[in-house]
């Protein structure tokens, strides 16, 4: 089966597994979400797409996590190291329980990234605008132009970095950098000012926006847009219910706990790459 979802499926979809993802503090929860949402991305990547740049992101959001919350979370039994009382923000101890606890922070980020990477990896930028209601067009256009320029900002990055490299660039200390950097914003800069005197030429702003075609809703498309809203409804109701599906490691670290409910909730989120049958080598998805 190859079922194309709908724009519409799929801009629910991502807002149901970043709903997920936020909701909770369990790095159980954020963890299997993560996974699911690569795995649904990995399905979907259409051929050419690189999944490089969004990992070097995702390592970045977990490093900065992990490293803030590290220095500046000082609560916890289990002391790792200590830093001096008189350093600014970062005086007093590092323990296990605030890395770990960054740790799940930064989980969560990944778990929303990953979640809302289909929306510019796989859909078109007019795909996306066209799931919008008829008021938001104008917020679409903004959003889905936003979206694409980042995903050109990692493409960029990439290009000016090999390029640098063939000129016998390499990385010497946080200054040797800027010749890398410059080039890549100066270009986005660029790419920016062009974007805008397309969407000039083109009337933006000037009347309602035609389109092709709308896209066709399928049955498919509703059993993924349920499921998605059953694992968000979980989640609140298990809230309602007074049950605590989160995890907070102070001030002694503890195994997350487990609800069965709340893992089929997550798992419900499988589902758009259940959708698709195209088989992807490791060399595609990685380049």
């Amino acid at each position: 089966m190859n079922a194309r979802l709908s724009p519409r499926a799929w801009l629910i979809w991502s807002l149901a597994a970043v709903a997920v993802a936020l909701s909770t503090d369990n790095p159980v929860y954020r963890g299997l979400t993560a996974i699911i949402a690569l795995n649904v991305l990995i399905a979907w990547l259409p051929p050419g797409r690189r999944l490089r740049p969004l990992g070097f992101g995702l390592a970045f959001a977990v490093f900065f996590a992990v490293l803030i919350n590290g220095l500046a979370g000082h609560g916890g039994a289990d002391v790792i190291v200590g830093i001096a009382g008189w350093v600014p923000v970062f005086g007093g101890p590092i323990t296990i329980e605030a890395v770990l606890f960054g740790g799940s922070v930064g989980l969560g980020l990944v778990a929303a990234l990953l979640a809302v990477a289909p929306l510019s990896m796989v859909l078109e930028s007019h795909d996306v605008i066209d799931a919008l209601p008829a008021r938001l067009e104008r917020t679409g256009i903004a959003v889905a132009t936003s979206l694409n320029l980042v995903s050109g900002f990692g493409s960029t990055f990439q290009s000016v970095r090999d390029a640098q490299v063939m000129r016998g660039w390499r990385p010497r200390g946080i200054r040797s950098w800027r010749e890398v950097f410059v080039p890549v914003v100066l270009t986005a800069i660029e790419d920016s000012i062009l974007l805008a005197e397309a969407m000039e030429a083109r009337g933006f702003g000037g009347g309602r926006r035609s389109s092709y075609s709308g896209s066709s809703w399928r049955l498919w498309d509703s059993v993924v847009t349920l499921a998605a809203l059953a694992s968000v409804g979980a989640f609140v109701g298990v809230r309602l219910i007074g049950s605590n599906p989160d995890w907070y490691p102070y001030p002694t670290l503890y195994l997350p706990p487990i609800q069965p409910a709340l893992v089929v909730a997550c798992l419900a989120l499988v589902l758009p790459a259940l959708g698709t049958s195209r088989s992807r080598t490791p060399e595609s998805v990685a380049e």
